[in-house]
């Protein structure tokens, strides 16, 4: 297929992982003489940079509350053909309007990208605090402490949901990427191995839509090998139930009362801030930072010695992969697949069995002391990266592209 027009939607843009990868590819494609568009329905117009505007073009939903909305279905429907959009590829949105949209959109492909682990709305339900629902009343949050979580908890109701969601979207798009082999296969068995008796044949009909490609990194600004401080640092969303960065404050608290000379850097925001904040007042951290967001993180790769995530799930991790490019030494829990397509134990970083605080606390001091342990990870993270610059993981995409 000859594609000239991509379009991409994020439900906010430009902050976030997924938004990250959008903004790479958007790169990548316009270098390709394609025209690019960006569909969303938050777009944080002040944190879009002037390459930004000279990239893509963006495109804002007309009802910000959920896709599905008539309103937004006939806007989209309208547009896409206007527009002439060859490929939608819809990032990470599983109630997306894709059946109805098929049904006036005839020249436009669809592809679902799944940026984090299969089945991840199971553990974020789980996690989610009653402060997060939303139109979070007091009677409401009652509700869902008290009767919702607990059946979302030990029962299979949130499973049988999302499978249903999930075989029903195949039927009406022409890929399904994931971020790495292990997710693919995963999320196959899981959908094609479900009692779902409204699906006969899903498998014959859908398995070939099924594909990999991790997300690409833009070339890093020199330089990249800089003299490091005592830092280490956090990149990321504020939110609790996924990043879970609460554990990263508790590890911190062991840590600091041995090391009084090193700092921890969280660069980010997000709904969990305050809550941080008052976490890390009652811990009575000392050696703390909470910079903020910022969308270029390159500084603060360079100075830092290591870079740390304690989260519960993710789908890739790209401040892993982004750190590593200036040397900046990962350590993770081994808690999602993909880290193990980012490092290697001991070798390209550090992971820790989840979900150990105390383990992990030791693994970071025992590092700090380690000189040679520091280099041997740093050089060895540079490499590591490589494998995911942006012209590599393009081509992939072209691939795809040639191939609907």
């Amino acid at each position: 297929m000859q594609v000239r027009t991509i379009a991409f939607y994020n439900r906010p843009f430009p902050c976030g992982g997924a938004e990250t990868v959008t903004r790479n590819l958007a790169y990548f494609f316009h270098a390709r003489g394609m025209r690019v568009l960006i569909y969303t329905s938050l777009l944080q117009v002040d944190l879009l940079s002037k390459e930004d505007r000279q990239t893509f073009e963006t495109r804002v939903l007309p009802d910000p509350t959920d896709e599905a909305r008539e309103r937004n279905v006939e806007f989209l429907k309208k547009s896409l053909v206007e527009e002439q959009v060859d490929v939608l590829i819809v990032q990470c949105i599983q109630g997306f309007p894709f059946a109805r949209l098929r049904e006036t959109v005839r020249n436009t492909r669809f592809i679902f990208c799944l940026h984090s682990t299969p089945l991840w709305e199971i553990n974020d339900w789980r996690q989610r605090k009653s402060y997060q629902i939303s139109n979070p009343t007091f009677m409401r949050r009652l509700e869902f402490v008290f009767l919702r979580k607990p059946v979302y908890r030990f029962t299979n109701k949130l499973k049988r949901r999302y499978l249903k969601l999930y075989s029903s979207l195949l039927s009406d798009i022409d890929r399904f990427v994931s971020l790495c082999p292990q997710y693919s296969e995963q999320i196959q068995n899981i959908i094609f191995n479900a009692p779902l008796s409204d699906k006969p044949g899903l498998r014959e009909e859908c398995a070939w839509k099924f594909t990999d490609i991790a997300n690409p990194l833009l070339p890093p600004e020199e330089p990249t090998v800089c003299p490091k401080e005592k830092i280490v640092l956090f990149v990321g969303r504020f939110s609790h139930s996924d990043k879970r960065i609460d554990r990263l404050l508790r590890i911190w608290k062991q840590v600091e009362q041995k090391r009084s000379d090193w700092r921890l850097i969280l660069v980010g925001d997000g709904i969990e801030r305050e809550n941080l904040h008052r976490l890390a007042r009652r811990l009575g951290l000392q050696r703390i930072e909470f910079a903020g967001y910022h969308q270029d993180v390159a500084p603060f790769y360079r100075r830092a010695s290591f870079i740390c995530l304690t989260s519960s799930f993710e789908g890739f991790g790209m401040c892993l992969v982004e750190a590593q490019q200036y040397g900046c030494i990962p350590v993770a829990f081994d808690s999602y697949a993909a880290v193990h397509e980012i490092m290697q134990e001991g070798e390209s970083g550090i992971l820790v069995p989840p979900y150990d605080l105390k383990r992990y606390a030791e693994a970071l001091l025992a590092a700090f002391d380690d000189q040679d342990l520091q280099e041997r990870l740093r050089r060895n993270s540079y490499a590591a990266a490589k494998r995911y610059e942006l012209a590599a993981i393009g081509e992939k995409w072209l691939q795809l592209f040639a191939g609907l």
